[in-house]
């Protein structure tokens, strides 16, 4: 028997000993987490709070709040790949504490489903992959989760709407107005779930959550204002319409336009690694189901909640065009506490256990790559080459997204050139990066790293 308040911090545990094993073993992967590090990097030289920029020009896709938390590491940490992670790690945990205070909301005499959400969070396959790199959906799916809680708490006793907004404003620094479709599937779906007996009435909850959502123009105003004037207009252009409207049409640029069943085809691996389970496979759900509704079972509701907002969701994300696995993390709670509310059976044991089998892979797999597959994500031996070379003028000859900024910590920005061999004989002393199919053979070619798709090489001037 392992006590209770070890029992309690375990995931946690569980949690640091993944991400450990991510910073030891795996690279910055580009071009995201390269790219967000360097943007962060530079508003960490520049002091810049408003405006990101990437290469040391306005970079108006993404809200400042996870480079803001970052800085604020680094303020106190020192600017390291370590201590931004601690952010994800922080982000992370509070992802799995917030998913369990929302089981024990939505079902508070259910201690035997709140004991196992730690660990069928921790556990996930899903969580496990996004809570170990730094992206913006950790971050997301925490405010998405406290404007639940809040949301539900406001059906409840008419109270906290405001701090939902604020928690909604939060979430748009985050990642835009994406969590608008998180929250606002809950939202227009009250009627289906609200407590006919206790709750408040459809009118007045929708009202409330009009109030939300003019509060959460606050935290979002603080920024958007001054980052507007500061870039005449064109923040608000690139982030709230060219952004939104070009990855719902497929029109932006790398915009991963995927066909409309993608995510439905990612779905069972939310089911990993608690599929394995025998005892998953004897739950008898269609029954247990058929159960609820004949039986019109107080949970009913709560399981209406969860399952309705994860389906419109699900057609929401699906009907736009542009699709990544991450964009779907928000949505790994509601899918876990289902699985726990039909799983409080299992043994609790098992799913620690399983947890762990997946840790061994998680781990082994991670030290098989860092000497094979992570070796083309590398690139600090291209930072270390520019680092050693600061001084001399550098340009880029391809779509450059900022892949090395942090990492050979540049102060001053690569300049863009179509043509390397004009270039280089206006900069005798300098070097042009460009991307090759091949290893090449110019004499040029002062170094040369095998990346993904090819080889990254940096041409020399006439030294």
């Amino acid at each position: 028997m392992i006590p209770a308040h070890v029992e309690r911090l375990l995931p946690y545990l569980f949690l640091l000993a993944f991400t450990c094993i991510a910073v030891v073993f795996r690279p910055l992967l580009p071009v995201d987490e390269t790219r967000y590090l360097s943007v962060t990097w530079e508003m960490y030289l520049s002091g810049q709070i408003f405006v990101p920029t990437m290469n040391f020009a306005p970079y108006l896709q993404k809200p400042p709040l996870l480079f803001w938390l970052i800085d604020l590491a680094w303020d106190i940490f020192g600017a390291s790949r370590v201590a931004a992670m601690l952010v994800i790690f922080v982000a992370s945990s509070l992802v799995i504490w917030l998913t369990t205070r929302l089981t024990k909301t939505l079902f508070p005499r259910r201690d035997d489903i709140a004991s196992r959400i730690p660990w069928l969070v921790a556990g996930s396959t899903i969580f496990v992959i996004y809570s170990t790199l730094i992206l913006f959906d950790m971050l997301l799916t925490v405010f998405v989760l406290a404007a639940l809680l809040s949301l539900l708490a406001f059906a409840k006793n008419g109270r906290h709407a405001v701090l939902a907004g604020l928690f909604i404003g939060l979430g748009v620094l985050t990642k835009g107005s994406v969590v608008l479709i998180h929250v606002g599937a809950p939202i227009l779906l009250y009627p289906f779930w609200r407590d006919r007996q206790a709750g408040l009435a459809t009118p007045k909850f929708f009202g409330g959550a009009g109030l939300a959502i003019f509060a959460a123009l606050i935290p979002v105003a603080i920024w958007l204002v001054p980052a507007t004037i500061q870039t005449k207009g064109n923040f608000v252009y690139d982030l709230v319409w060219n952004q939104s409207a070009g990855r719902v049409t497929g029109n932006l640029h790398n915009s991963h336009g995927r066909p409309f069943y993608f995510y439905v085809v990612l779905l069972p691996i939310m089911l990993v690694p608690w599929i394995f389970i025998p005892e998953v496979w004897r739950l008898k759900l269609a029954a247990r189901i058929r159960g609820l509704i004949d039986t019109r079972s107080p949970d009913l509701r709560a399981l209406r909640l969860l399952s309705f907002s994860f389906v419109a969701v699900l057609l929401v994300f699906s009907a736009i065009s542009g699709k990544q696995p991450h964009y779907l993390v928000p949505m790994l709670p509601f899918a876990t506490i289902l699985f726990g509310y039909f799983m409080a059976e299992i043994p609790l044991a098992k799913l620690r256990n399983s947890a762990f089998v997946l840790l061994a892979i998680f781990g082994i797999g991670h030290a098989a790559a860092s000497a094979t597959a992570f070796r083309r994500e590398d690139l600090m031996p291209l930072a270390n080459f520019i680092d050693e070379r600061k001084n001399a003028d550098w340009a880029v000859a391809f779509d450059y997204q900022d892949e090395v900024g942090f990492l050979a910590r540049l102060q001053k920005p690569f300049e863009s050139t179509d043509n390397p061999e004009e270039w280089l004989r206006s900069h005798p002393g300098g070097y042009v990066i460009d991307k090759s199919k091949d290893t090449g053979t110019s004499e040029q070619i002062a170094f040369r790293l095998h990346v993904e798709r090819g080889y990254l090489v940096v041409l020399k001037g006439q030294h």
